[in-house]
């Protein structure tokens, strides 16, 4: 579900300066100026003992400055010390939010994406429950004085990588308390959204025995991810299930007749009567047609038209309309393969079919040029299912163009496959 992740630069070590004139602090500041940690260590955790100063934000700026200092250097480094250095400046903030503002902001800011890369290295590593906790500290941080604190775009948007990854982690470590909250975070924060949130989101509450909380989240993620697979099969295996799948395809022919500008609608009810042609069980394998399948398939193939017609530029819209063709041809091929005599019947047969298969991937071509073309050039923005749709039109179309004969174009595809798997 998720590729390894990059991480992101962050410089760790801070200034320091002098500060009052109580003893243990300005001990440890001096310690501090002299790279003595341990004792620059001993004097800032008599400080935070004593009363005097044990409620003082100066007693943890300069712990938090102990620490981070020491992350710079490779005596201490491998030890992690900027997280006792983020534990001291946040009791600094929670003392004090304003205290010495211009120096703990960025500060705080070098902690929380400290946090974040040992985050993304424990997931990637499939140390989940590691990697919810780096990552609560990253959101820790953002979120204080309600998100406003830092008004950093750029950390918004590493806090809601982060909150995605938390949430993907406490449900891999099958933690569901944890993944619950995490997981409707994730959902509500428009960068950190994505459609594995409510697939994820949804299976919960299908295990609580939530149907209605279950079904809820799919309608929202079906709406706001029409084109989205594994939203769509849990959709309409619950229907299916509950042997109510015309429910969901009232619902949409409502919805259509409402408002039949609006393209996801018709493009989910495409997708509904596709996946009833095609079921597939709880793992996703193959399960026997229906014997209306090609009916299905039929009104499965007039919504994806009616959804091109209205936002032609969709690739996701290109793409599943070239896949109907692309899979009614495979299924007239798996026909052919059963045409094994050379009676002049069979033979009239084979050619029969084999006629209505290529006239099928004629109709799918252009529809999967245009996905892989529209992505073209534009490998550093795609989404998931982006990728998805650009690798599975160069599979497809290198398959029709070699049964055609066009090896150049079905090499040249090949190619293109191989580098964006790189």
């Amino acid at each position: 579900m998720m590729k390894k992740i990059s991480l992101i630069a962050a410089s760790i070590s801070i200034a320091f300066s002098s500060f009052g004139q109580k003893q243990n602090i300005q001990s440890a500041n001096n310690m501090l100026k002299d790279k003595d940690y341990d004792k620059a260590i001993e004097y800032i955790n008599l400080a935070a003992n004593d009363p005097s100063t044990k409620d003082d934000p100066k007693t943890y700026f300069v712990k938090g400055n102990i620490y981070m200092n020491m992350q710079s250097d490779e005596k201490y480094k491998s030890t992690n010390p900027y997280r006792e250095a983020g534990k001291a400046y946040l009791n600094a903030v929670k003392l004090k939010p304003s205290y010495e503002k211009e120096t703990m902001d960025p500060a705080l800011l070098n902690v929380a994406f400290s946090y974040y890369n040992d985050g993304i290295n424990a997931f990637n590593a499939k140390s989940y429950d590691d990697a919810m906790n780096f990552m609560k500290t990253t959101i820790e941080i953002h979120d204080l004085e309600g998100g406003k604190r830092f008004a950093n775009k750029s950390f918004d948007t590493v806090a809601a990588q982060g909150k995605m990854i938390a949430a993907y982690s406490a449900v891999y470590a099958d933690k569901t308390e944890e993944a619950l909250p995490l997981l409707l975070a994730a959902k509500n924060d428009p960068i950190a959204v994505n459609a594995n949130i409510y697939v994820m989101l949804s299976e919960i509450y299908r295990k609580q025995n939530k149907d209605a909380e279950f079904m809820a989240t799919l309608d929202e993620g079906a709406m706001k991810y029409p084109e989205n697979d594994n939203i769509r099969v849990a959709q309409l295996n619950y229907y299916l299930k509950s042997g109510k799948q015309d429910v969901i395809i009232a619902k949409l022919e409502e919805a259509i007749a409402k408002n039949p500008s609006n393209a996801s609608y018709q493009m989910q009810l495409a997708n509904t009567y596709n996946t009833m042609a095609n079921p597939k069980d709880a793992s996703g394998n193959d399960m026997a047609k229906p014997a209306n399948s090609a009916e299905l398939m039929d009104k499965a193939e007039g919504y994806y038209q009616a959804a091109i017609k209205i936002d032609p530029n969709n690739v996701g819209y290109s793409y599943n309309t070239g896949a109907l063709y692309f899979n009614k041809a495979t299924e007239i091929n798996n026909q052919m393969n059963k045409v094994t005599g050379t009676s002049a019947a069979e033979t009239k047969k084979y050619d029969e079919l084999k006629v209505k298969r290529d006239g099928y991937f004629e109709q799918a071509i252009p529809f999967l040029e245009k996905t892989h073309t529209s992505l073209e050039g534009t490998r550093s923005s795609w989404t998931d299912d982006d990728r998805f749709y650009y690798q599975s039109s160069l599979v497809a179309l290198r398959e029709i163009y070699a049964r055609q004969n066009k090896l150049d174009k079905a090499k040249e595809l090949k190619d293109k496959l191989d580098a964006s798997r790189k």
